[in-house]
């Protein structure tokens, strides 16, 4: 992943517990697990990140990220 904060703006880049939005999706304890659970997370750990990644087909991989805000780009490290 790039970083919690951009370079640039400083604004975060962490978007919240990946179990919250399936709690606001599905609006029950069990549902959201299995959300989370999709997604490698728990009730307490697995956040999402904002930022864009870019992505080179020819090297197969992410070469740098974009922040969603002031859309500055930095390489991947």
């Amino acid at each position: 992943m790039g970083a919690n904060f951009c370079p640039n703006c400083g604004v975060s880049l962490v978007g919240g517990l990946v179990f919250e939005t399936g709690m606001r999706k599905y609006g029950n304890r069990k549902d959201a697990l299995e959300y989370a659970e999709c997604y490698g997370a728990t009730e307490t750990q697995g956040e999402w990140q904002r930022e864009i990644a870019i992505y080179d087909r020819d090297k197969d991989r992410t070469v740098a990220y974009r922040c969603p805000d002031c859309d500055h780009e930095w390489n991947r490290n």
